[in-house]
């Protein structure tokens, strides 16, 4: 059995932890529409003051103005993130978060910036509370080191006020204040909400056993469009999907992305060894030099 991967290249059922940037979500480029925004000095290290940023964000994906998106995502990234996260973490769990995180870099704030660009179609809140730092130190403790210097973290969530499908809320990402700016620290593409009522227990995460590819749209490939397609599925006890919604994407590969995956069959997701329905974000890659 292949672990869910994201995308055309399967995507996995848990909670990602450490992030990304990539090109543009397709090969033809809009004119964006200009915003004006708030400056850097304004997102001061607080709630209100990721809430300001995130919804400037929010401003410029229902704007089209992907320049000031893709270049306020950009500024998220952890600055040297090498040093900084070794002087958190400790010399070994620090390097190894380092590398998860440069890997992951330009994939996330890809689908970071998808993210947007799905809430922009709705009407929604964005709520924000602070982690509790000594609650935090002792979660990491129990599986890692104390953390070696103190840090402000902030978690973000969704919730949808419309009556659009898909659905009714999401988390954004987690946080941190670094060097007098918020930097996304993790960003939940993979996470999963269960549906089913079930007493709680340990949770083992659905894998993907049956992938059927999607077949790339021919007047997609004649026009050189490629990228990624969101989409918000059901994942069912059986293994069955049930495609929610396209969360984001090229209008001309959408439909490719939802017939493939809802052709995919899974071993499901289980709660103490009980099957469940869960929800989750599945994403499809179309690259043209891979077709």
């Amino acid at each position: 059995m292949k672990p869910l991967q994201p995308l055309c290249k399967l995507i996995a059922f848990t909670v990602a932890s450490i992030f990304s940037s990539t090109p543009p979500l397709g090969s033809q480029e809009i004119g964006p529409k200009t915003t004006q925004s708030s400056t850097p000095e304004s997102y001061r290290n607080t709630a209100d003051g990721l809430r300001l940023l995130l919804t400037d964000l929010l401003v410029a994906a229902k704007n089209d103005d992907q320049g000031n998106l893709s270049a306020k995502i950009e500024e998220m990234e952890i600055p040297n993130y090498e040093n900084w996260l070794t002087s958190i973490f400790g010399q070994e769990k620090g390097q190894t978060l380092a590398s998860e995180y440069g890997k992951a870099l330009r994939l996330s704030e890809q689908q970071f910036e998808m993210l947007w660009a799905e809430l922009a179609k709705q009407e929604g809140e964005i709520s924000i509370s602070k982690i509790d730092r000594a609650n935090r130190k002792f979660e990491l403790a129990k599986k890692d080191d104390m953390l070696q210097n103190p840090m402000d973290e902030f978690k973000a969530d969704w919730k949808k006020t419309d009556s659009s499908v898909g659905p009714g809320s999401q988390s954004i990402g987690y946080f941190y204040f670094v060097d007098g700016r918020f930097r996304l620290h993790s960003f939940p593409r993979q996470e999963v909400k269960i549906l089913s009522t079930v007493k709680p227990g340990p949770v083992v995460p659905g894998k993907l056993i049956d992938r059927v590819p999607p077949v790339y749209p021919e007047a997609a490939r004649q026009l050189r469009i490629q990228g990624m397609v969101a989409l918000n599925v059901i994942v069912h006890k059986d293994g069955t999907v049930t495609v929610q919604n396209v969360g984001a994407g090229h209008p001309l590969l959408a439909p490719a992305a939802v017939t493939a995956v809802r052709q995919w069959k899974y071993a499901p997701t289980t709660v103490s060894g009980e099957p469940v329905d869960v929800q989750a974000k599945v994403y499809v890659v179309f690259e043209l030099n891979k077709q």
